[in-house]
């Protein structure tokens, strides 16, 4: 009782509010709608997860063509791309429990699904007092982007039928703290797998065969801040693999031969894409001078060092998923802006390896280059990207199960 104790008395407070504009536009914009017999599954949305949101409406839309979505995306004024015509787009009311209502009482839901960073409560109370079931979906306990867990918040999860967790660390977090509802575990948050970036197999296998059986990484969008570094590692990775070989992108592809001038000044054996084209077994560093064949690059490398990450000076760094799509290992700095939730993600899942300082990276480098090594990291990192999709169609599925009756929602 006195965990449930403050969520009632928010819930009180907020019942003295009457039904707000929003609600009553939400209802108005349905009127003399046919609901016939169909389904109906309400998708309460927030602005970031409407993306997510549209995704599982999507594939929910595609297992029951016969059934109606209404979808709400709180914070936001625009809906998802490609939505089918299952689903319609309202107004998302007010959570307060008269504007709640209001909407129940006009739709008559039979299932809804929350996808948001914040808990709503009144939502989550009337479904319950109705016996409306409801599922939370791409849910995080924890951390700067991680739903809370106070008091208010747990008593509010334990009304809720069916939890879908981004990780098992928020698990650990809610595992002996809640009882009652489903609890599913997904491989990350919702998503559809990365597009790999395009890469020519002639032009691979041309290269892989110039290259021999020589072990390869590649440095990604390096600035000149970091040529000093990535080099210094390549030179003590060279002691545990002589014949290693670096493809090595300059962060602006324009400095390429600059670049090789004064590689090769500092005794590097050097080449360049731009105009060897491909690399000799004697050439040490390959200056891979052309930013549109990121595919090429990250199928021929077994480690990719992300550039930038050491000191957050790359103007045009790569996303970490790229190397994860096309089966690559990921080495990163402590700088982890513009992709910061990506490379979290990944190191949730020890899908990638960090170093804190540039004095750390010879001998990572030197241990990834270790084909064990990289191998379980780069299918940890294809587990992850590619994880989001199966996410989604696990919870398109038991939303559709739940709503033809072939599944409860919440076991007894």
């Amino acid at each position: 009782m006195a965990g449930s104790l403050p969520l009632w008395l928010r819930l009180r407070l907020s019942a003295l509010r009457p039904a707000g504009p929003k609600a009553k536009a939400a209802v108005e914009a349905g009127q003399g709608e046919d609901r016939a017999d169909a389904p109906l599954l309400w998708i309460w949305a927030a602005g970031t997860c409407a993306e997510a949101a549209g995704l599982v409406a999507r594939r929910v839309a595609a297992r029951m063509p016969d059934i109606r979505i209404a979808m709400t995306v709180r914070g936001s004024e625009s809906a998802p791309d490609g939505l089918p015509d299952q689903v319609f787009l309202r107004a998302a009311p007010e959570d307060r429990p008269a504007s709640v209502r209001l909407v129940l009482d006009a739709w008559r839901p039979d299932l809804v699904l929350i996808m948001d960073e914040t808990l709503p409560a009144a939502l989550i109370a009337e479904t319950q007092t109705r016996g409306i079931a409801s599922v939370l979906a791409d849910a995080k306990f924890g951390g700067q982007d991680g739903l809370r867990l106070d008091d208010v918040s747990l008593a509010l999860l334990g009304r809720i039928d069916r939890i879908y967790l981004r990780d098992e660390a928020s698990l650990e977090r809610v595992d002996d703290r809640l009882s009652g509802p489903v609890i599913v575990v997904n491989d990350g948050a919702l998503g559809e797998p990365p597009q790999p970036l395009h890469g020519s197999e002639a032009e691979r296998a041309s290269m892989a065969e110039s290259m021999g059986a020589r072990p390869v990484w590649l440095a990604a969008a390096v600035p000149e801040a970091e040529v000093g570094p990535v080099t210094a590692a390549h030179r003590y990775a060279q002691r545990h693999a002589h014949r290693l070989l670096l493809l090595l992108v300059p962060d602006d592809e324009s400095q390429g031969e600059t670049l090789a001038a004064q590689l090769t000044a500092e005794g590097w054996s050097v080449a360049r894409r731009s105009l060897e084209g491909e690399p000799e077994l004697t050439t040490e560093i390959f200056i891979a001078d052309d930013a549109q064949e990121y595919g090429l690059w990250y199928r021929l490398a077994a480690l990719s060092y992300m550039g930038g990450t050491l000191s957050g000076t790359a103007q045009s760094p790569r996303s970490p998923v790229e190397a994860a799509a096309l089966g690559s290992a990921i080495l990163h700095g402590p700088k982890l802006a513009p992709f910061r939730e990506d490379y979290l993600r990944l190191e949730a899942a020890k899908a990638c390896r960090g170093v804190v300082v540039p004095e750390d990276l010879p001998e990572v480098v030197a241990d990834l280059i270790a084909p064990e090594r990289s191998a379980q990291l780069a299918h940890n990192a294809w587990a992850v990207t590619s994880g989001g999709a199966g996410a989604v169609e696990t919870i398109a599925r038991d939303l559709a199960e739940i709503l033809s009756g072939t599944q409860p929602a919440r076991v007894a």
